[in-house]
């Protein structure tokens, strides 16, 4: 068996060899396969698919396992082109415009989306931050009021560019709410004082003996306070007069404090107030500056900066706008130029500290970074509050690859406070250098620019668009405001040193010095003292005042009662509750104050300064000048809200007429001998009170 194997075995091997040296007949494939030689063997590639199984694991790569270098080399060849950003202004504004399109359309989803955009490309932008306040106050979005409200207050108290804003939108709100307030209050003062009004100008105008009232007279005067055209607060001024010397108690202070309120806020002498116009100007110099430090390169800013440059004399002043114009150029990637405009800056402002960070900026994009590291560490020992700087030197130390250090100094820029931008999500531009930041202008810089530029504007400006509804230019507002207000004092102090009895014993109306009359001791007024004298009874006397009394109560709830209808509050002031009457009057100045001027101060639209507009910008030049493109509609929320709170007023003066009645009590007295009192000297036509 096994010799049969065999002997297979060695036929098949020499099948094979037979096989093997058989000749290969011709063709044009041996002839190709003998000419070509073997280094023109042309093969295909194969693609092959690494396993994860065998894949290098990832080693942080640092200091510790490199040997040391006593230089840095970088790519020369791509030192021109412009440095990368954190932050990205224009794609800030394009988020937040489409934002405020999806608010229009209804778009909640579209509204948070474009907003975190826009925060996350301009973080510290104050528009978009009040934007964002507002709509989630209307949305009751409570973490995204939680998240932007101290970041909108550190930005207020850091930035006077975001201040000034502010404060000229508050000064403008301030001066229509308590215009608004004073008319409310003007109003429901006169109301309370009409008849006695009436009455004095009877005495007066009429020289009528009795001093019977003549309700008409107090609307002629006010007529006449019309006629000689003295404005808005010219006219509140006027009408306040006569009010503020017949007035006492806490009305009188209330409507002392509602005047001097106005009077401070047209005078036109405050700093905060005049270094906050530049920065609602759009051609100012301050708004210059902060588009230098923050608006990407363009031609335009940089020769605007050049020719302003060109006329400074200030040393101040120039070192601010060679710190813009470098930030421009470096920017750019003109690197060249941006050190020559910081070192200037630093010549003319020792220790500025944007130029300081400008210059280490510059070294780091040059690819020196040996020099940027110890011009950050210099930095960091002047401005140690300053977290830009630590970040910035983390980008060097991770260039250098110096992993350890570099997250050190990430971690001290966030325990400083500096919490970068996100916005560009795309490859480094720049194949290999991270983005550092470039600093604008300090605080007191800006502050400084700001007090420079603004006594160049007249005094409140911002109001100039109001000016024909508030006053009568060319007479400053402080002047119809100041003026009638030395006149109301004056008539105070003269009325202060009489000490004349003011109402009536019997029946508690106001007295007057020339149809009073005394009676056994006791002051009562015309009718009183008349009833008094024809009285032929002391027995009946009692009796007669006491009705008479009742009857001028009675009389006197039903005027307060039709009174408190008209404005609220003005009841409760005449009757003594001041703090119900001001909860009232303040409901009414309140609603009209949202429904008339409150809905166009949107902190985040174009037109955030509703006191500088043009003609054709306006509702109505004279009697509304107000933003007519920020009108909301009816429907609107300012619009709505305004209108409850004057609902929720006129149906509490509906109410409140019994309450009202109660609060006059009966005057049950029976005055019949007296001790004698001196008389008041009598003046004919002598009526005020």
């Amino acid at each position: 068996m096994m010799i049969r194997n065999r002997n297979g075995w060695q036929a098949l091997g020499a099948l094979v060899v037979a096989l093997a040296l058989a000749p290969v007949p011709p063709g044009p494939g041996r002839a190709l396969a003998a000419g070509a030689p073997l280094d023109t063997l042309i093969t295909e590639p194969v693609e092959t698919i690494p396993d994860p199984r065998y894949a290098q694991p990832e080693v942080p790569i640092s200091r510790r396992v490199l040997p040391e270098m006593a230089g840095s080399q970088t790519q020369a060849a791509r030192i021109n082109k412009a440095p990368p950003r954190l932050d990205d202004p224009l794609g800030a504004a394009w988020n937040y415009r489409l934002a405020r399109q999806a608010a229009l359309a209804g778009n909640g989803t579209g509204v948070s989306t474009g907003m975190a955009a826009a925060l996350e490309a301009a973080p510290d932008h104050p528009r978009y931050q009040w934007w964002t306040l507002t709509q989630s106050v209307r949305a009751a979005d409570t973490a995204t009021l939680a998240k932007v409200l101290p970041a909108s207050v550190r930005t207020l108290a850091d930035s006077p560019t975001a201040r000034g804003p502010f404060v000229v939108a508050v000064h403008q709100a301030l001066v229509l709410a308590t215009a608004i307030f004073w008319t409310v209050l003007v109003a429901a003062l006169w109301l309370g004082r009409w008849r006695l009004l009436a009455h004095d100008l009877s005495a007066l105008v009429l020289k009528d003996r009795h001093h019977r009232p003549r309700l008409l007279l107090p609307a002629l005067l006010l007529l006449g306070f019309l006629l000689l055209r003295p404005g808005w607060l010219g006219l509140l001024a006027l009408a306040s007069v006569p009010v503020l010397a017949l007035t006492r108690g806490r009305r009188h202070n209330l409507l002392l404090a509602t005047w001097l309120l106005m009077a401070v806020l047209t005078f036109p002498g405050w700093p905060l107030l005049r270094s906050a116009v530049p920065t609602v100007d759009p051609s100012s110099e301050v708004a210059l500056l902060e588009q230098g430090c923050t608006l990407p390169p363009s031609a335009s800013l940089v020769e605007s900066l050049s020719g302003r440059l060109a006329q400074a004399e200030d040393p101040a002043r120039q070192a601010r706008l060679l710190v813009a114009l470098g930030i421009q150029e470096s920017r750019r990637g003109s690197f060249g130029a941006g050190d020559e405009h910081f070192r200037r800056a630093l010549a003319l402002e020792p220790g500025a500290f944007a130029a300081t960070v400008g210059l280490a900026n510059n070294l780091y994009y040059r690819g020196q970074l040996d020099e940027a590291m110890a011009a950050y560490r210099q930095a960091a020992t002047a401005f140690p509050a300053r977290g830009e700087i630590p970040y910035n030197l983390a980008q060097v130390q991770f260039k250098k690859l110096f992993v350890p250090e570099a997250t050190a100094s990430l971690d001290k820029a966030r325990l400083l406070g500096f919490d970068p931008p996100r916005a560009n999500h795309e490859p480094n531009p720049r194949g290999g250098y991270s983005a550092a930041v470039y600093p604008g202008l300090t605080g007191p810089q800006l502050e400084a620019a700001c007090r420079w530029e603004g006594n160049a504007y007249p005094p409140l400006v911002t109001l100039s668009a109001w000016r024909l509804l508030l006053g009568s230019p060319p007479l400053p507002l402080y002047l119809l405001v100041g003026g009638p207000l030395l006149l109301g004092l004056a008539l105070v102090a003269w009325r202060s040193r009489r000490q004349d009895p003011h109402d009536c014993d019997n029946c508690g109306a106001p007295l007057c010095r020339t149809c009073c009359g005394v009676h056994e001791g006791a002051w009562m007024c015309a009718g009183c003292h008349e009833t008094a004298v024809r009285s032929k009874s002391e027995l009946v006397l009692g009796t007669l005042l006491k009705n008479r009394g009742r009857a001028e109560a009675l009389s006197q709830a039903a005027r307060l009662v039709r009174m408190n209808r008209l404005v609220p509050g003005s009841g409760h002031l005449a009757t003594g509750r001041f703090w119900a009457g001001w909860l009232r009057l303040s409901l009414v100045a309140g609603g009209l104050f949202l429904v008339t001027g409150g809905w166009a101060f949107d902190p985040g639209a174009e037109l955030y300064t509703p006191g500088l507009l043009l003609a054709s910008e306006m509702v109505h030049p004279r009697w509304l000048p107000l933003p007519a493109a920020l009108w909301p509609g009816v429907a609107g929320l300012p619009v709505v809200a305004g209108l409850a709170m004057l609902g929720l007023a006129w149906l509490l003066a509906m109410i409140d007429g019994s309450g009202l009645k109660r609060r006059l009590h009966d005057r049950f007295t029976t005055i019949t001998t007296g001790s004698p009192r001196k008389q008041p000297t009598r003046r004919a036509g002598a009526g005020a009170r």
